[in-house]
């Protein structure tokens, strides 16, 4: 019996790797939702984690001297929604250091921080803002009576006085109160979602708080794995907007996710109603139709995706892989070409179309898709298994062909087609007791081996053995 080790010998010896193509990678599109086939625009932006000042650093202590009445972290937040209680209007700032980093010297930090403070101070306080050290790199502020408009201009100030100052740059992210449904204690927060919005700016950015920003914040909370918060960010984002198509298309996501085909049907159907070249929700509505068990109007939904955006991996592979399971190997080849030649790091997409060559009899692309399948993945199980079947075919060694069909089914053991092949290997070099025990497998995981079963009884070398 082939070991391990001769299994990757001979994998080495018989497996060449793919032919370079060139990659067209759409960097915004991720694969997401039931059966993760959906697509939406990601935004998200990833938020450093928050680092606390350390106690013994100097900036710390200079800041207090300079701004004795000046209140940091939670206490300066407590403290300034208290005072903005009485207050129907008021708009938050997070400003964050641009360039702030743990290797500084001491006195460029406390340079850094001093210079961003007195800028914050000579701005805000002519108009009651009360400001505070939020944490490592950022600082927040309040400013009452102030609504959104005349707060960016306000910021804007700061950014102009701390570049002509010392020639730093912080990115600023502006939140108003009120919004839609936030309470006053929300809106620092919604402060940092357009800080975090910002980000994909650069350095040196101003960004109020938007639908655009909730769809990040929406799309964090996703990519976290918190779908139900997600879909109330994009709920709110859609009060903001309701034109939004991304937000929908993203809504939708959501609610494919969490099975609700209906609603995620009804938030594409209206992305694309929105814009009609928006070809992620088509392709998403021809996902639920799959879902559904619609093949041909996923199909029709897929075809038209694909006129709308060609050079999208996901939808030429499932374009591809539909007409595939539904018997037109010769309409999937050109999409599955197309997808191996968007994504040549994807393993199934080549498995695919091996699966497709082969059903076209064109063993000699089947295999070369097949082996760059399993180089990709080596416990690709369907591929390996099919190497095996395609090798013995071909009238390659024996051992070679044996080695891929046993590696399948030790990755995959409770697939009865995977066994059988196997059954047929052993059968071919007279190794009967072995090909029965893999027929009598097969024959329980549902493959029809019976006719070898009984062949295999009815030899004589059976018998004596």
């Amino acid at each position: 019996m082939t070991n391990s080790r001769s299994y990757d010998m001979l994998l080495k010896a018989c497996l060449r790797g793919p032919e370079k193509m060139t990659t067209h990678l759409n960097p915004v599109l991720r694969s997401r939702g039931a059966a993760d086939q959906f697509l939406f625009s990601r935004t998200e932006a990833i938020r450093p984690e928050a680092k606390t000042a350390p106690e013994s650093f100097s900036g710390e202590d200079r800041l207090s001297s300079v701004f004795p009445d000046a209140a940091s972290g939670k206490e300066f937040v407590d403290r300034s929604l208290n005072l903005l209680s009485s207050f129907f209007t008021f708009s938050a700032m997070v400003i964050k250091i641009d360039r702030f980093a743990d290797d500084m010297p001491c006195g460029t930090m406390e340079k850094i921080l001093l210079s961003t403070a007195k800028a914050i101070d000579s701005c805000c306080k002519p108009h009651e803002g009360m400001w505070g050290r939020l944490d490592h790199d950022r600082f927040g502020c309040f400013l009452p009576d102030i609504n959104v408009s005349a707060c960016s201009r306000i910021a804007e100030k700061i950014r102009r006085t701390l570049s002509e100052g010392i020639q730093e740059t912080v990115s600023i992210g502006i939140a108003g109160y009120p919004t839609i449904n936030y309470g006053r204690s929300q809106i620092l927060e919604n402060a940092q979602k357009a800080l975090d919005h910002a980000a994909f700016l650069g350095p040196d950015s101003l960004v109020s708080f938007d639908s655009v920003s909730l769809n990040i914040s929406g799309d964090n909370y996703y990519g976290g794995g918190d779908v139900l918060t997600a879909i109330e960010e994009f709920k709110r984002a859609l009060m903001l907007d309701p034109s939004n198509v991304n937000v929908h298309n993203s809504l939708g996501v959501c609610y494919g996710m969490m099975g609700d085909l209906e609603k995620a049907f009804e938030e594409f159907e209206t992305a694309a109603w929105l814009d009609s070249d928006e070809f992620m929700a088509v392709y998403n509505m021809g996902i639920v139709s799959m879902l559904k068990e619609d093949r041909q109007r996923a199909l029709e939904r897929f075809i038209e995706a694909h006129r709308l955006g060609k050079d999208v991996f996901e939808i030429n592979f499932q374009t591809g892989k539909l007409y595939l399971e539904m018997y037109q190997p010769e309409n999937a080849r050109p999409f599955l070409e197309k997808a191996v030649m968007l994504k040549s790091d994807n393993g199934a997409a080549f498995r695919k179309l091996g699966d497709c060559a082969a059903a076209m009899e064109d063993t000699v692309r089947a295999i070369w898709a097949y082996k760059s399948a399993v180089k990709l993945n080596p416990n690709d199980a369907p591929a390996l298994s099919a190497l095996g079947f395609l090798f013995d075919r071909q009238g390659e060694n024996p051992e070679i062909s044996t080695t891929f069909c046993l590696q399948s089914v030790r990755v995959c053991p409770d697939n009865g087609l995977f066994r059988h092949r196997l059954g047929e290997l052993y059968l071919k070099q007279n190794r009967h007791e072995e090909a029965l025990q893999e027929f009598e497998a097969a024959l329980r995981l549902g493959h029809d081996s019976k006719c070898r079963i009984e062949e295999i009884h009815g030899r004589p070398a059976a018998k004596a053995s």
